[in-house]
């Protein structure tokens, strides 16, 4: 075949796929009748917009000349109300044909994506799996042969997710299956592949780190150490790395427990001081540096710095009230705080009006988020209780 004869034939047989979209998704769903609905993606639990589908001939299509990055996606109704998942890995042109939205058996999938069909199917399994054994769980103790019964659909279960892998190892749904596996605490991150950045495009990221993390001590130590576990599964994947750094920033910013400061100023040290981290400004660093050096002078058992005549007041308890003249709730705590007083003589209550002090940066001194903000003291001025209501402080006395 001399060479032009060649370069044509090259040129037929590429030139039809030019204009072949990379991405080409169509969703046919039964009893439909808004005119669009919104396709998203996940990145943990949060929906990012994507694209506004029409409905143009009973069919909802999506279209891209660039492919989606492999994950787990999102089809809302024109009221943003959830419809269904899709999981889209590498094979990107497909029909997702919905009879019933409540019913993945329901749910079909025409074209050359294996991985979007069994996501459908695994769905659909582990619904009826979690249904049959939530009856089950109800009537066990008349039937306590039910045990037996809901070991049997746990394995079942098990024995179905391998099913549905596909003989690509790295493949997105392989990764979801082994993700989803159900792990005691000690095995928790098991199969749990944080180096990869696809794991940000499902909420289950965020399940496990609110289950895990709610599960741990409320030691400060503790929690430090295991946070530092994770980022180091991170490994290169500096996209996992600063998702996990924030997740865990914005957690313990306020944290549940009073005694929980040194996670934050762990937090703020180790990794916001010591890594290069996307669009962190070093405005944003400096505020975040002089909250934690605050915060060393705030923690349980610290002596709180004095403001006022405050180290002059001799008693038991002193109960300090950062309060706003314009805050309603204030006022409601100071009139709780009263009825304490009445029981416990040995309380003062210090209050502090945060607008008539002429303390410089006095929000920032004693870390005041919101007001009324109350911290409770022995007699030598040492922090015993912080961000507490009221009600709380008399629990705190009583402790005694």
């Amino acid at each position: 075949m001399s060479k032009i004869n060649k370069i044509f034939l090259i040129f037929f047989i590429v030139i039809p796929y030019w204009g072949i979209s990379q991405v080409n998704m169509r969703f046919i769903i039964d009893n439909q009748e808004d005119s669009i609905v919104y396709f998203c993606k996940y990145r943990g639990a949060k929906k990012i917009f994507i694209d506004t589908l029409t409905l143009k001939k009973g069919v909802y299509q999506y279209k891209s000349g660039k492919k989606l990055p492999e994950g787990i996606y999102l089809l809302s109704n024109s009221k943003n109300f959830p419809m269904t998942e899709i999981l889209v890995g590498k094979k990107q042109r497909f029909r997702v044909i919905i009879n019933d939205l409540d019913n993945n058996n329901s749910i079909k999938v025409k074209g050359h994506a294996k991985e979007t069909a069994n996501y459908f199917k695994l769905m659909a399994k582990v619904m009826q799996n979690e249904a049959s054994i939530a009856a089950l769980e109800n009537e066990t103790a008349y039937y306590p042969e039910n045990i037996g019964k809901i070991d049997s659909l746990k394995r079942d279960l098990s024995a179905y997710r391998e099913t549905m892998k596909i003989r690509r190892k790295d493949s997105f749904i392989n990764m979801v299956i082994n993700s989803i596996a159900p792990h005691d605490l000690h095995n928790y991150w098991d199969n749990f592949p944080l180096d990869d950045a696809r794991i940000l495009t499902y909420p289950l990221i965020d399940n496990k780190l609110e289950t895990y993390f709610n599960n741990l001590s409320d030691d400060a130590k503790q929690i430090n150490k295991e946070i530092d576990k994770l980022i180091a599964k991170t490994g290169d994947c500096v996209e996992v790395r600063d998702y996990l750094i924030w997740y865990f920033y914005n957690k313990y910013y306020y944290p549940k427990y009073m005694n929980l400061d040194d996670v934050y100023i762990h937090i703020v040290d180790e990794y916001f001081m010591k890594l290069d981290m996307e669009n962190v400004t070093e405005t944003m660093l400096n505020i975040m540096a002089d909250r934690a050096n605050h915060l060393e002078n705030l923690k349980i058992g610290a002596k709180l710095p004095e403001i006022g005549n405050l180290y002059s007041i001799e008693s038991s308890y002193i109960s300090v009230v950062f309060y706003d003249q314009t805050c309603k709730k204030c006022a409601q705590e100071g009139r709780i705080l009263e009825e304490i007083k009445s029981r416990h003589p040995e309380m003062v209550i210090f209050p502090v009006e945060i607008n008539s002090t002429d303390i410089k940066n006095l929000t920032s001194l004693y870390d005041i988020q919101t007001t009324p903000m109350i911290y409770v003291l022995d007699k030598d001025k040492h922090i015993i209780a912080k961000r507490i209501k009221a009600k709380q402080v008399e629990l705190i006395l009583n402790m005694d």
